[in-house]
């Protein structure tokens, strides 16, 4: 009864090994997309003065001294 166990689990393991060489190999299902690259912020205060400047700039011009 021992022999005949033993050889029926052999025989199994031998038709597992046989069905796993036979399937290629898959990559998982979860395999995530690619990630699109970080890009920075645009840039807001390049020049934090251009706004003062253009001020002094009309008032200039609206006073005259400026064309």
């Amino acid at each position: 009864m021992l022999r005949k166990l033993i050889s029926t689990a052999l025989r199994r393991e031998s038709e597992a090994d046989d069905v796993a060489r036979e399937a290629p190999l898959q990559p998982p299902d979860t395999a995530f997309p690619p990630m699109r690259p970080l890009e920075p912020p645009a840039a807001q205060n390049d020049n934090p003065l251009a706004a003062l400047c253009e001020a002094v700039e009309a008032d200039l011009r609206a006073a005259g001294y400026l064309r």
